[in-house]
């Protein structure tokens, strides 16, 4: 329960790794787990309400906790079936709390310490700080019912604690996504230069390829290596070479779209990933980088030079097959003297998209 609430709460970690794919499998049984879970934890507090109500004569909320039983069980249903659930959490939640409200009106005073673990379970549930938006409606809906059935002083005891519970929890998912989201860049980024790592651009690669294969959607790789990268660590220190590599992504990121990601492949090799691009297009952009890269005078000792390989996944059986291409266009350009760009021919004639011009999305 820990286990899978903490996805719920703070997403993909280190330990899981982190998805590009929006609703990839993995994705999607991980929240079904959480869904799942969620469900339970929350039929907890309904299986005593219906019961009581039930073995006492009540029968308004004895038939709404009825009711809501079996939406709860078909909702289990569809998830134990591998479908996605026809009720969200935050609406199972939404359902709950009035149920918790009735069976105080009908003198189960009692029902209102379940408030409780909902009141923990509403941020927990949102993992934003929408959750508090939530939170404060529910508590002036229970206000009257906490004055009604209690003195003064306990109620505003059970009040007071209520709030805090609420802020505390609030509080918590608020700093366990915050320090989610440092594992995540941590998981995505290299640390050195800040361009994605390679772990991410697998998953990405895989993506597009898959994106190309049901839709025909294209898009271009580009690989890229500085040349005699050893020279200027063996010349000049890996201090130089580190400033080099950290210049390069920075010179990348200032000319590719917002749609398009660049990684650090290994070492001094990176690749760069544009969505709805064809080679011709990238290679533009290739030989754009290169003039880029060789006037940038990133070290005064030595001119910089890049060599670079476009591809696109036509002439690929996979996505590791597409890298294998692209990745031999950059030695072709590297046995050619460096310094150039060489690109696959593509195997199917596509309109561009993109115009005239690569433009500038950022």
């Amino acid at each position: 329960m820990k286990r899978v609430l903490g996805e719920r709460i703070a997403g993909d970690l280190v330990a899981s790794g982190v998805s590009a794919v929006a609703s990839s499998p993995e994705e999607m049984r991980r929240d079904r787990r959480a869904n799942l879970h969620i469900l339970f934890l929350l039929a907890v507090i309904l299986a005593p309400l219906a019961y009581r109500h039930w073995s006492t004569g009540e029968w308004l909320p004895a038939a709404a906790a009825l009711v809501l039983s079996a939406v709860f069980v078909a909702n289990l249903w569809m998830i134990l079936r591998r479908r996605s659930g026809f009720l969200s959490p935050p609406t199972v939640l939404l359902l709950t709390i009035p149920l918790v409200i009735l069976s105080v009106m009908f003198g189960q005073e009692y029902s209102l310490f379940w408030m409780y673990p909902l009141m923990v379970a509403v941020p927990s549930i949102l993992r934003t700080g929408a959750g508090m938006w939530l939170g404060a409606p529910c508590l002036m809906v229970v206000i009257p019912a906490v004055f009604l059935e209690f003195e003064t002083g306990m109620a505003l005891i059970m009040l007071v604690s209520m709030i805090h519970t609420l802020l505390v929890s609030w509080w918590l998912m608020r700093a366990v996504n915050q320090q989610s989201s440092r594992y995540r860049n941590l998981v995505i980024h290299d640390a050195l230069t800040g361009a994605k790592n390679r772990r991410h651009f697998e998953e990405e690669l895989a993506s597009a390829f898959s994106l190309w294969q049901r839709h025909k959607r294209i898009s271009a790789l580009i690989m890229l290596d500085v040349d005699h990268f050893k020279a200027v660590n063996d010349e000049l220190g890996h201090a130089a070479g580190d400033e080099v590599l950290k210049a390069l992504v920075a010179l990348i990121q200032e000319r590719i779209r917002g749609a398009d990601t660049v990684f650090r492949y290994g070492g001094e090799e990176f690749a760069i990933l544009l969505p709805e691009t064809t080679v011709s297009r990238a290679l533009v952009l290739a030989n754009e980088l290169r003039d880029r890269v060789k006037t940038s005078h990133m070290l005064p000792e030595r001119r910089v030079t890049i060599s670079l390989g476009v591809c696109d996944p036509s002439v690929a059986e996979s996505a590791d097959d597409w890298l294998r291409q692209a990745d031999a266009a950059l030695y072709r350009a590297k046995a050619a003297g460096r310094d150039r760009a060489q690109q696959v021919a593509s195997l199917v004639q596509l309109p561009e998209p993109l115009g005239d011009a690569l433009p500038i999305w950022r």
